[in-house]
């Protein structure tokens, strides 16, 4: 596999409702290329008012299920984060994220995926 280090991160800004699960799709690299892809690969993101805070106030992770890896070599993931838990950490306004892929070793190879503000806002169906 060739580092993916090598990447700029891609600074996004994600639009997220309050009233739906958030299942935004996302692929990293060039289309095509099959040099690197997600295999052994997991994800974390914190969410947080300002940079400078130092307790996020949401976290998501593969590991937790806001995550799910669609296609490892095409580099596809998904977001998958229920209305529920974005309303329990996230009242509406604008944040700040990041999107870390890590790896199993030890101390794991983190990369910094991509980066930008998120927008919380309100839907108009309710349950």
């Amino acid at each position: 596999m060739s580092n993916p280090m090598t990447l700029t991160a891609s600074i996004v800004d994600l639009q997220v409702p309050n009233n739906a699960t958030f299942q935004q799709g996302l692929q990293f690299g060039v289309v095509g290329d099959t040099s690197w892809s997600l295999t052994g690969q997991a994800f974390t993101m914190q969410i947080k008012a300002s940079r400078d805070d130092v307790t996020p106030l949401a976290t998501w992770t593969s590991a937790g299920g806001q995550f799910v890896i669609d296609d490892v070599v095409q580099r596809i993931i998904n977001f998958n984060v229920p209305d529920s838990a974005i309303t329990a950490a996230l009242p509406v306004g604008e944040y700040v994220y990041d999107l870390v892929m890590f790896d199993t070793s030890v101390p794991p190879i983190r990369v910094l995926l991509m980066q930008g503000k998120m927008f919380v806002g309100q839907g108009v169906t309710e349950t």
